[in-house]
């Protein structure tokens, strides 16, 4: 009697479950899924209703390469400013994030030991510009007295032949005796041997006065780079910038002792941040069709929603290998107009147009099915759907280039959403 009952029992649970499952008055059949059964409606077939068909386009494409990269400075575009001299920093004239220009004071040191030794040395070379007057000015003035005295020779030799002359005629006509005849010829020669003399006196002031003279003016030369050489010392007392620029970084503070040594202590970096560059690592299966002259974008994370022009200027040879990734450095000009929104170390997004195709036929990416190795797309044919194989060729943005499969005037079909490939029902017991 149990058995009886209890197989009564387990048929009607059976006939309920039956019932149950039973949706209008129509049993779902059972489908396999993995290894679990369901109860369910088989896939549905996609109709036109669940496409909306466009008509293929012409216009241009370009291939492109996606890279990332990094806002650099340009060689130069960065200098680090630093003390020559030792001594303690007496004023500080800037701050971070200060700009200033070529020339423009940045710090001064003390230098009062400098403008002592400047001025000693204006001293020694005011002294030797003195001597240099004085052998230019007393040296002509020796020259003249020579050629006066010579001169002044000159007229006692004439008159001195003269009286030699009247004294060896009265000497043959037997009025002046031999020894008077004598001395005027002793006294010519003695004015002849004056008169050469005087003229060797004369070269010898001559050349003096020349020899004084380039003595002196190089006694003043010296003198002049002496002082010059401490003025540069001077000079490097007071700290200019070299180039426009921001202040970047500051090291020291007024008070503070500055000791330069073989290398100039760095206390103030100038950055010009008009002289950026993007460094763009490309991989190597892109570097290929990168040459220099293309046109580039890109975008930093500060501002996603706009664009910033380059152009490519330089290919570095030597590859960067990083995590077993072999890359490129590719060295982009930014467009000037844009480059002050620009800070060093951004992380740049860059699109780099390497070829254009002019007036192809494209589709939207939508439009393209794959199954296994086939790519084809729906087209509406006899009142039906239908896989149109296609062959694809560069794809840009949204839209893809078809080389094969398709012509002007069709039209292919955009999924309007997913379709519903399957209906979950109650898994069985």
């Amino acid at each position: 009697m149990m058995t009886k009952l209890r197989n009564l029992l387990l048929w009607l649970i059976l006939v309920a479950g039956v019932v149950w499952a039973w949706q209008g008055g129509k049993l779902n059949p059972v489908v396999k899924i993995g290894r679990e059964m369901v109860f369910g409606k088989p896939p549905q077939k996609p109709t036109a209703m669940d496409f909306k068909f466009e008509p293929l386009t012409r216009q241009d494409v370009q291939q492109k390469v996606l890279a990332t990269g990094t806002v650099t400075l340009k060689t130069g575009a960065e200098v680090k400013i630093g003390a020559r001299i030792s001594g303690q920093v007496k004023s500080l004239s800037v701050k971070i994030g200060d700009f200033i220009r070529a020339g423009e004071i940045i710090a001064i040191i003390e230098h009062e030991d400098l403008l002592s030794r400047v001025a000693r040395f204006q001293a020694d070379l005011d002294a030797e510009r003195a001597r240099l007057a004085k052998v230019q000015a007393e040296g002509p003035l020796e020259i003249n007295k020579a050629k006066a005295e010579r001169a002044e020779l000159q007229v006692k030799i004439k008159l001195a032949q003269k009286m030699l002359e009247r004294n060896l005629q009265l000497n043959q006509e037997g009025f002046v005796s031999n020894t008077i005849l004598d001395e005027a010829e002793e006294k010519l020669a003695v004015l002849k041997a004056q008169i050469h003399l005087a003229g060797e006196e004369l070269k010898l002031k001559e050349s003096q006065l020349l020899n004084n003279t380039r003595l002196a003016a190089t006694l003043v030369d010296k003198a002049l780079a002496n002082l010059d050489e401490e003025e540069i010392q001077l000079s490097y007392a007071t700290i200019t910038a070299p180039i426009d620029g921001v202040v970047a970084f500051v090291s020291t503070q007024e008070g503070e002792t500055v000791i330069a040594s073989l290398n100039a202590p760095t206390f103030v970096n100038l950055i010009d941040l008009r002289r950026l560059e993007v460094t763009v690592f490309v991989d190597e299966t892109d570097i290929g069709r990168i040459q220099v002259g293309q046109k580039t974008k890109f975008t930093v994370d500060t501002y996603t929603d706009k664009f910033f022009k380059g152009k490519v200027r330089e290919i570095h040879p030597k590859a960067v290998i990083k995590d077993n990734v072999v890359n490129y450095e590719v060295i982009l000009d930014i467009e000037k107009k844009n480059v002050a929104k620009l800070r060093p170390e951004m992380t740049a997004n860059v699109v780099l147009t390497t070829g254009t195709r002019k007036n192809v036929l494209t589709v939207p990416k939508e439009a393209i099915k794959r199954k296994g190795k086939k790519t084809f797309v729906v087209m509406q044919k006899n009142g039906g759907l239908e896989d149109n194989p296609v062959e694809l060729g560069w794809r840009d943005g949204g839209r893809i280039e078809v080389v094969t499969g398709l012509n002007d005037g069709d039209q292919v079909g955009i999924p309007n959403k997913p379709l519903k490939k399957k209906r979950k029902g109650r898994r069985p017991r």
